[in-house]
């Protein structure tokens, strides 16, 4: 080695180990996702699921599919809400092929969604994923499509006056076309980290 060359990689040396290092002290620690949190985001998602499926199914029954799509425009983000103000975290769904333009996947939750899409069920339950993002910890779960009642608006195989009153709800909508066990898309559930 040429006495340039050797300067020159002893230089680099000597300058990159320490700037490697001094990376590697101020890195944080990965933070994990407190596990009370996990089980909370659970709960909430069960309560969110169970009082829309509930209010969708009574919609349905008294006023058909195409009433009900009101009521899932206004009660969807009024229960999100309320459960959120209840519990002091944010409580929300979120899904690629959205109904609602406000709800699309967040670009920093792209890759959990993703992971998620590749297999929405595990033991015959919703799968979920739970990471720190930014200052956040949140858990996605998802929300696998069911047969009934969620094809009534959701599915292949949609009513022309369905069809009909969901473009005039929802003009910009990518939420059909579903099969059964498709990831329709996940409750988001997320807080300051303590």
């Amino acid at each position: 080695m040429t006495p340039f060359r050797t300067m020159t990689a002893l230089a680099l040396a000597g300058g990159v180990g320490p700037l490697l290092s001094a990376c590697a002290e101020q890195a944080p620690p990965p933070a994990i996702v407190d596990e009370a949190f996990i089980a909370a985001a659970h709960a909430l998602a069960d309560q969110h699921q169970a009082e829309l499926q509930q209010a969708l199914s009574g919609a349905i029954a008294q006023v058909g599919p195409v009433g009900a799509i009101g009521v899932c425009e206004a009660s969807a983000p009024a229960l999100a809400e309320a459960l959120s103000v209840e519990s002091g975290v944010q409580v929300g769904r979120i899904a690629k092929r959205h109904r609602n333009p406000d709800n699309g996947v967040p670009a920093e939750l792209a890759a959990l969604y993703d992971d998620l899409e590749r297999q929405p069920m595990a033991d015959g339950a919703p799968r979920f994923v739970s990471a720190v993002v930014a200052d956040r910890q949140v858990v996605l779960r998802a929300i696998p499509m069911k047969d009934q009642p969620c094809a009534l608006c959701h599915g292949k195989d949609i009513a022309p006056e369905v069809t009909a009153a969901i473009a005039a709800a929802y003009p910009q909508d990518r939420a059909t076309g579903f099969a059964a066990g498709d990831l329709r898309g996940a409750f988001l559930i997320s807080q300051p980290l303590p």
